[in-house]
């Protein structure tokens, strides 16, 4: 069930990105003729004639104002793709799933939602809007978006062919590189344009009339097996939390860099007993706070404060730093630790997991 839910809220954000996406896209266009024809044009109830299915995909949309209509245009283009990326969004996330059961979460809707975001403005450019024809006795109008099949079904293979190459290049760096975090961030280079490559494809079979994509000879989960193991056998994190409330930050920490897909070795090991290629140090603290007379009633505050070095350990040099603090309050003191410690868990984690994620992957193109 849960992730038949992560699935579904990763589909809804997809298909609403792609919407949101068509939105405005009009503006780009130059003027186009307003038809004043007392008879609606055939494309308005029916199938156009001048533009048949064969060759056009085409989206209608129709509003109180030309610009409404227009954006209704292109959402109904954009909806034709967005019902195959839906369709295609679970088995992603099931390639991009780790051993991590299912804590790579955010990290795989993050990475999915940005490669069909790319896609789907690349797709776009290749819709124009048509035909305008204006319902005089309503003062409704309405928009003829069109795609020509052949045009975009050419543009989407030339970025697939780009990507092969992309990818091609990257797996040779990954193969001969002679440092970890090289080979590392080529096979995660690698698994985002595969991703990408993915949404291209998709797109380019519901362009292509006979329904027929570009094969590849790369696995996208193949390659992401490939990376996982690598880091699971060559790269040691090791997280050390001091303090009376070290185990649930340590636990918080553990998680959110299991979100970027980073393993992290066993609790109760040091550095002394092996050699960490990244560290995660520091504690975080709980106080009360007195509050001034005059305050909230029966109100009672407890201050968090966290403060965390990442060192690489081969060069001894720390390369990033966390250092938060925030105050939660409520009726009970029990209760108002209990929010301070959940809410120093979820800033600390996601700050450490994401610092340590850009110096290991490298950070991601835009």
């Amino acid at each position: 069930m849960g992730s038949e839910r992560t699935g579904n809220r990763t589909s809804s954000r997809v298909l609403r990105g792609w919407i949101i996406l068509t939105a405005g896209l009009s503006v780009f266009l130059g003027p186009v003729s307003l038809v004043h024809a007392a008879a609606p044009p055939d494309w308005v109830n029916g199938p156009s004639k001048k533009y048949p299915a064969a060759i056009y995909l085409t989206g209608v949309g129709y509003a109180d104002t030309r610009q409404a209509a227009e954006d209704r245009a292109y959402a109904a283009i954009s909806k034709i793709f967005a019902a195959e990326i839906d369709s295609k969004t679970q088995e992603w996330e099931k390639y991009l799933q780790t051993d991590a059961k299912g804590r790579t979460e955010d990290s795989r809707q993050i990475n999915i939602e940005q490669a069909t975001k790319v896609s789907t403005k690349k797709v776009l450019e290749n819709v124009t809007i048509a035909e305008t024809w204006l319902d005089e006795s309503k003062a409704i109008y309405y928009v003829l978006a069109v795609m020509d099949r052949q045009h975009a079904a050419s543009a989407l293979r030339d970025r697939i062919t780009s990507l092969d190459l992309k990818v091609k290049e990257l797996l040779k760096q990954a193969k001969q590189g002679d440092r970890k975090l090289q080979t590392v961030r080529a096979l995660h280079s690698a698994v985002a344009n595969l991703l990408l490559r993915e949404a291209y494809n998709t797109e380019l079979r519901v362009v292509n009339s006979t329904g027929k994509g570009s094969e590849t000879g790369v696995s996208l989960a193949a390659v992401n097996q490939d990376l996982r193991e690598y880091l699971a056998k060559n790269f040691k994190i090791m997280v050390e939390v001091t303090g009376t409330n070290s185990e649930p930050i340590r636990n918080a920490i553990v998680e959110g860099l299991n979100r970027q897909g980073l393993p992290v070795v066993s609790a109760g090991l040091t550095p002394s007993d092996f050699q960490p290629d990244l560290l995660v140090k520091g504690a975080v603290t709980l106080e009360p706070v007195q509050m001034p007379a005059g305050g909230p009633p029966r109100t009672h505050f407890v201050r968090w404060a966290a403060s965390f070095d990442l060192t690489d350990e081969a060069s001894q040099q720390v390369i990033g730093s966390v250092a938060r603090q925030g105050r939660e309050g409520h009726l009970t003191v029990q209760e108002a630790e209990a929010r301070a410690l959940r809410t120093a868990e979820q800033e600390v984690s996601d700050d450490v997991g994401r610092q340590i994620a850009e110096f290991i992957y490298g950070k991601e193109e835009q």
